[in-house]
């Protein structure tokens, strides 16, 4: 009779297996477009729809927040200034990290959140229509919620100079601190190579041409990015978390967030802190919408806006 159990065991456990290494798990949350509406908050951890309220609940025990954005998306930037401004509401002082700006411009958003300085003055100081042709009107309301809450504006990009160094390998510019920073860059992580790489097929465009492929450069260059953010963000959380009232947001183009790859992964070998991933995705309601759910914990479902 055991030696029967035993077989039988065997036999079980072997066609388990053997059903196993057939089947491909691709899982995804499905959404029919006759369920789509447009702005509406989706909740990847628990696979449903959710309103503003119900994502303060979620997000609550997150000290940090990585959101990621469509850039010039006019209702994504609506989206999060009404987030912004729940946690707000509920009491949370607010320490917003952005790529829009580098750790040397901290004295000036210090300046605009202690109100010395209006939103057009922090523009014209930032010399933003010199640095970049995306829309200053969608991203100031966000800033404008931060100092009206009674937070903190923090720049955690790296200069355009500095990146130009490492894209180009130009070591005889650098200070030791900065070669110490170019040698600790990880260009091995499997998983964030296959999600960027097919984005820089464009890049024989480049003006400047190397003996490297500019595929790697501009990798490099990416990982550059996402190592810089997560380290400056690091420092500003040792420095600003010390409450449970106190949030960090980390606000950057999405592709510097999702599934995890960009800055959270950098960021998490630095700090054991739990965060939560918040993206956003442009639904066409003719169609069924699927979302990996391992791209984010929450997302923003937004039509694509009409052009005027």
């Amino acid at each position: 009779m055991k030696l029967f159990y035993t077989t039988t065991l065997i036999i079980f456990l072997g066609l388990l297996s053997g059903c196993s290494t057939s089947i491909k798990l691709d899982p995804k949350h499905t959404i029919q477009p006759k369920q789509q509406k447009d702005k509406t908050i989706f909740s990847l951890k628990q696979g449903k729809e959710l309103d503003l309220k119900a994502l303060m609940k979620e997000v609550e025990q997150y000290p940090v927040i990585f959101v990621g954005d469509d850039h010039d998306t006019k209702k994504t930037h609506e989206f999060f200034k009404s987030f912004l401004d729940e946690l707000g509401k509920n009491g949370y002082k607010i320490h917003l990290a952005n790529e829009w700006f580098t750790p040397e411009h901290n004295s000036l958003l210090k300046e605009f959140t202690d109100k010395k300085i209006d939103t057009q003055t922090l523009k014209t100081k930032r010399e933003w229509d010199k640095f970049t042709r995306h829309r200053w009107d969608l991203v100031s309301p966000l800033y404008e919620s931060v100092r009206d809450s009674g937070g903190r504006l923090y720049g955690v990009n790296i200069s355009k100079k500095d990146r130009k160094k490492i894209s180009l390998r130009k070591f005889n510019e650098m200070s030791s601190k900065e070669k110490a920073f170019y040698d600790s860059l990880d260009l091995q992580v499997s998983g964030h190579r296959s999600l960027v790489m097919p984005y820089f097929n464009h890049c024989h465009k480049m003006k400047t041409k190397t003996k490297e492929s500019c595929s790697e450069r501009m990798y490099r260059v990416q990982v550059t990015w996402d190592s810089y953010m997560a380290q400056e963000s690091y420092k500003i959380g040792k420095k600003v978390l010390k409450t449970n009232k106190d949030k960090l947001i980390v606000f950057a183009g999405a592709m510097h967030v999702e599934y995890g790859l960009g800055i959270p992964l950098r960021f998490a070998r630095l700090s054991n802190l739990p965060y939560y991933i918040f993206t956003n995705h442009q639904i066409d309601q003719k169609q069924k919408t699927t979302i990996d759910p391992q791209r984010a914990n929450g997302i923003f479902l937004y039509k694509k806006e009409e052009k005027k």
